[in-house]
């Protein structure tokens, strides 16, 4: 993995190098059906029964809105997944301008997946976060192979530990889809090597393909 920033070579998945959550809704999907716009109020009536019926169908509308938001299998974890909670640790590497893989997992078939936590700490050694010039940063990407990636974003470039692997961080959801593989990688900068470890942690978990499919079903179903 020669090179910086996002030179571990990865390949195009699913997800169109965006880990935004709502990415293959809000920005592909075409008007009514987008799920992040509030919907439209109800056309104004004269008649009040009318006005009331079609308060009340807003109302329902909206309220399934909101349950379909915050039961999405990458949000609400379902009863039938599957949760992963990996760490791993490398010894430091040379300051050679490549990027090395610290740990990573894969999506197995037939199922999608989240990342909703992650670690990243440099053990022994006289490491300090934040530095200018930083002296090793991470990255994570996704589906790293030999031609060009692009890192997740927000996570294109972290000079500081975001959590230790005995206390991830939580964030904010990144998307998984079947086969995918996500690595957490770094790149030694400045740092003199004696004997310290890069560590690192991926959690969440998988969940069968078949609710996206129910999810984008309702999605057709309910006029945003």
């Amino acid at each position: 993995m020669a090179g910086e920033p996002n030179a571990t070579g990865a390949s195009s998945s699913s997800i169109r190098a965006s880990t935004w959550p709502y990415k293959r809704h809000a920005d592909a999907a075409l008007h009514p059906n987008i799920l992040l716009r509030p919907p439209a109020g109800p056309d104004v009536v004269d008649d009040p029964v009318l006005a009331a019926i079609q308060s009340v169908d807003d109302s329902i509308q909206r309220m399934e809105r909101t349950a379909r938001l915050i039961s999405a299998p990458w949000i609400l974890e379902p009863p039938d997944s599957e949760s992963f909670h990996r760490a791993n640790g490398i010894l430091v590497p040379a300051v050679d301008g490549a990027f090395h893989e610290i740990v990573r997992i894969t999506c197995p078939p037939g199922r999608n997946g989240v990342i909703r936590e992650i670690a990243n700490v440099i053990v022994g050694g006289g490491f300090v976060d934040f530095t200018i010039p930083p002296q090793f940063i991470w990255q994570i990407v996704r589906n790293p192979g030999t031609g060009i990636t692009t890192a997740e974003r927000n996570y294109e470039r972290i000079t500081a530990s975001l959590g230790a692997v005995n206390a991830p961080t939580k964030i904010s959801a990144i998307r998984i889809f079947e086969n995918d593989v996500i690595a957490l990688v770094g790149q030694n900068l400045l740092l003199p090597v004696a004997g310290e470890s890069a560590g690192g942690l991926l959690g969440g978990w998988f969940y069968p393909r078949t609710w996206d499919d129910q999810f984008d079903m309702q999605d057709k179903s309910i006029s945003w």
